[in-house]
């Protein structure tokens, strides 16, 4: 049987039998890699180190990070999902279970929430753009040693002006 390559794996270039895609989707169900095995159709009298040998395989690995990454994506709200709905929220787009239409309060709470989130995502941005320095470093040959000429404090000082 030829072997899949590691970089073929990583670009995603690789088959699974429909064993192996079973035992991933088992695998993922249970959490119990032994039951997997069994599930998937695997006809072995050693199931625990056959499920071992299954996940130790680069291509099996990749799956069930493919598969779990998948998952996760679709199970966690992203930011902008977030920030959509506290916007409906406060525009008193959403109602309730009853069909009732959110208290002013309640759309407050939501306007209070939107603008935090609007302000912690400005103070992350402000922190990146100021940790953000440029660095010129000058090489000379001194005492036929190189050894950097570096720059004053009040050269840096200048450069964020």
């Amino acid at each position: 049987m030829a072997r899949t390559s590691k970089a073929k794996i990583e670009r995603g270039e690789y088959k699974l039998s429909i064993r192996e895609q079973k035992f991933v989707a088992y695998y993922i169900e249970y959490g119990d890699a032994t039951k997997a095995v069994k599930e998937a159709g695997f006809e072995t009298n050693a199931p625990i180190q056959y499920a071992r040998k299954l996940l130790g395989k680069a291509k099996i690995q990749q799956e069930l990070k493919n598969q779990l990454e998948g998952i996760k994506n679709d199970a966690i709200a992203s930011t902008t999902e977030i920030m959509c709905f506290y916007t409906k929220a406060m525009r008193g787009e959403i109602k309730d279970q009853f069909g009732i239409e959110a208290t002013l309060a309640d759309r407050m709470k939501a306007a209070d929430a939107l603008a935090k989130r609007q302000i912690d995502m400005q103070a992350i941005a402000d922190r990146a753009a100021a940790n953000e320095i440029n660095v010129t470093v000058n090489w000379s040959r001194q005492n036929d040693k190189v050894s950097p000429d570096l720059p004053t404090e009040e050269d840096l000082l200048e450069g964020e002006e």
